[in-house]
């Protein structure tokens, strides 16, 4: 389910279908959206309203990697957990900070001291009361070394969390920390459960309790996720009865599912928009929501610990080198535009006035025959000193969009003389491959939080080691410029000066061009007809979807 994340920081990796794919040129104009449209047979139905029961099946590409908040970095696991887990807040249709754990909340006129009052009628699924004490539980579970989270810098400026009483608590910060609000969106965890065990090992991470819309029920391992209703949620029970997230890696194997009605929810490729689903058949059974993908891009980045990817030049022409137009126009058929930088466009925090690099093979050349790859031995492929300028391109399979974008990438560095390696893995070993540092150039996407606070994925203290691999900074950049520039622009609330800090890390990275960005894509979602209750907002459709309901006389399962 693509509620994603849970949190305000994170952002990742992509993905299933809406990781899929990002684009360039003029923000095309949204298409028509088909609403709520009834088969002929289903036109005599006279009753629409909501209605218990019923099962809705969505498709994934990836299988999840765990379903502890704390320690997930993938957006499959994302999914399940932003059905299962809450946080004290939330984002709203309109993408505004809302309540969710916690029902109201102070922050003191020095934004150093925010205190939140707690709902009372929250229960974990296994009947245990929700306190404050697990919401303390979570933080110093998070902050704990041993902890093997990508959440800790979200709170490392949290002097201290104290339990008021059973349902308030105070979180005093060192200093003020604009996005401090928004990172208590990360689902808390259960104290009893997990006191006692090492939560990167937990048997709860397998098989989550939490105090979310659905309960976990069983998880086949490459095969599917079932959830079911929580008939005690706090905020009234999911009008469906179970939820499964199917794992189908290959995108054309899913279509066909669809088809047979094996299939509810499904994110379509461009390709298959375009090329099956925009038709009447189709649109007849199923309806096709897009709608600007809020806050994700794709990019290729480039493991900077090698030293063919030391210098700036060399990182520049690999950008120039690659014609992003083409891949907008023939791969994502126009659903997208080129970005220049670390903010998704639709950010305030984004300057609409840095220029991409253009897309000039001749200019590239040029770059890397300054920092001394040149063919010397006339084979048409670079090297320097003897070493030849060889990538490997790894990205991960089951994505058809990604799988195209690699083919084209390689085609366009292959003319400018540098021989290059297409791998695509599996999705764990993608994810072990970023842990360990071991690629050239990766091809992923991040779907990141509203808040423009990216430290987790570019200060240099965020690059993995020994004792906390799964950082997000894996590519391992390192500039104390910017790392100055993001530790204030996350102590500086007035937004128009953080505004005018974002742009000067906007322009400094576009410069380094530590990754080549690709694209912002639009999201295509099919639907099955007889699933009732979505609107498009903002936050794109699945902020709501334990509304979703199938009316009675609808209902297939």
């Amino acid at each position: 389910m693509k509620l994603f994340i849970a949190s305000d920081f994170l952002l990742f990796l992509f993905f299933s279908w809406l990781l899929l794919i990002t684009g360039c040129g003029e923000t095309p104009q949204a298409k028509p959206v088909v609403m709520d449209q009834l088969k002929p047979e289903q036109a005599r139905v006279a009753d629409l309203s909501p209605a218990y029961g019923d099962v809705i099946i969505e498709t994934s590409i990836a299988d999840a990697v765990t379903l502890n908040p704390l320690l997930y970095t993938d957006s499959a696991s994302g999914d399940i957990i932003a059905l299962v887990f809450n946080g004290l807040v939330r984002r709203n249709e309109n993408l505004e900070l809302t309540g969710k754990l916690a029902e109201t909340w102070e922050v003191s006129s020095d934004g150093k001291i925010i205190t939140f009052q707690l709902r009372k009628n929250v229960l974990w699924h296994d009947g245990e009361p929700f306190t404050a004490d697990d919401v303390k539980f979570t933080y110093d579970t998070i902050m704990d070394p041993n902890t093997k989270t990508p959440s800790r810098n979200s709170f490392s400026l949290v002097q201290t969390l104290e339990v008021l009483d059973s349902h308030t608590v105070r979180a005093i910060y060192k200093e003020p920390f604009a996005p401090a609000l928004s990172r208590w969106a990360i689902g808390i965890i259960p104290k009893h459960l997990f006191e006692n065990e090492d939560i990167n090992t937990s048997k709860h991470n397998q098989k989550p309790i939490g105090t979310g819309p659905f309960q976990f029920l069983s998880w086949t391992p490459d095969d599917q996720i079932a959830l079911e209703a929580f008939d005690r949620y706090f905020d009234g029970r999911p009008y469906v009865d179970r939820y499964i997230y199917k794992i189908i890696p290959d995108p054309s194997m899913a279509f066909l599912s669809m088809l047979r009605n094996e299939i509810d929810i499904m994110g379509l490729t461009k390709d298959q928009y375009n090329k099956q689903a925009n038709s009447e058949a189709f649109l007849s059974r199923f309806n096709v929501y897009v709608y600007p993908s809020t806050a994700s891009y794709s990019y290729i980045g480039y493991n900077l610990n090698k030293p063919k990817f030391s210098d700036r030049s060399v990182r520049q022409a690999l950008t120039m080198a690659i014609d992003r137009q083409i891949i907008v126009d023939e791969i994502l058929y126009g659903y997208g535009k080129i970005l220049t930088g670390p903010f998704a466009p639709t950010d305030w925090a984004y300057d609409q006035s840095i220029p991409p690099f253009p897309y000039d093979p001749a200019a590239a050349v040029k770059l890397l025959e300054k920092s001394g790859w040149v063919d010397t031995d006339g084979d048409g492929y670079r090297e320097r000193n003897g070493e030849k300028l060889e990538i490997e391109l790894a990205t991960n399979n089951g994505n058809e969009t990604r799988k195209l974008v690699v083919s084209l990438v390689r085609s366009f560095w292959e003319k400018v003389g540098i021989r290059t390696i297409v791998q695509e893995v599996a999705w764990n070993v993608l994810m072990n491959m970023c842990d360990s540092k071991e690629f050239d150039a990766i091809v992923l996407g991040w779907d990141l939080g509203r808040d423009p606070d990216h430290y987790g994925i570019w200060h240099s203290a965020q690059i993995p080691d020994e004792q906390n691999k799964n950082r997000n900074n894996f590519i391992s950049y390192s500039n104390p410029e910017a790392d100055r520039l993001w530790e204030q622009g996350r102590t500086t609330f007035d937004q128009t000066r953080r505004k005018e800090i974002y742009h000067k890390l906007h322009a400094m990275i576009h410069e380094d061009q530590p990754y080549t960005f690709l694209y912002v894509t639009e999201s295509i979602v099919a639907v099955d007809k007889r699933i009732h209750g979505i609107k498009i907002a903002p936050a794109g459709i699945f902020y709501n979807f334990e509304k979703w309901y199938v009316p009675k006389e609808l209902q297939r399962y």
